[in-house]
């Protein structure tokens, strides 16, 4: 998950994660393992009032784990 404030504004890290800012903060952003970035989430998308659904986020990172990007589990 990143984020922004006044006191840290990580231009760096926003730089080197593509710009994940313009979907909003907080934002998840998924690397590989070579730590390129291979997918941004606006987070407001796995929230339930003024937090995260548990389901929501669960679903969201088994989508992107290793196994559900390996080529193989399609064929």
């Amino acid at each position: 998950m990143v984020n922004y404030s006044k006191e840290n504004k990580n231009k760096e890290v926003l730089e080197e994660l593509e710009f994940p800012q313009r979907f909003g903060f907080p934002v998840l952003v998924i690397l590989n393992n070579d730590g390129k970035r291979i997918h941004t989430q606006n987070s407001a998308y796995l929230e339930e009032g003024k937090t995260y659904n548990r389901k929501k986020i669960i679903d969201f990172l088994n989508n992107w784990s290793v196994k559900a990007l390996d080529p193989k589990t399609y064929l």
